[in-house]
């Protein structure tokens, strides 16, 4: 018996780009970043009622921020979605 083994490819880090900038609504000097809420609401589709609790938001959202500022960075994007998922 032969054990076949599947791997993935790398996810392309133009594409990665190209997704992130659909999400990420601020730009500061030439930077793009999503905010807690872009990040949880409008890429995950989690808390898109409008009761949310703004700190689970907030919490969910901190896995992405690395730099605790409020910004999900581009950098933690694509560091992390090359290395997890194939596109």
């Amino acid at each position: 018996m032969t054990l076949q083994v599947q791997t993935t490819k790398r996810a392309d880090p133009n594409e990665l780009r190209n997704i992130f900038l659909q999400y990420a609504t601020v730009e500061k000097d030439g930077e793009h970043y999503m905010t807690p809420g872009d990040f949880v609401q409008r890429y995950l589709g989690l808390y898109t009622d409008p009761n949310y609790n703004p700190e689970t938001l907030q919490l969910l959202a901190g896995v992405a921020d690395q730099t605790k500022d409020g910004k999900c960075q581009r950098n933690f994007w694509t560091d992390h979605y090359s290395s997890s998922y194939p596109f």
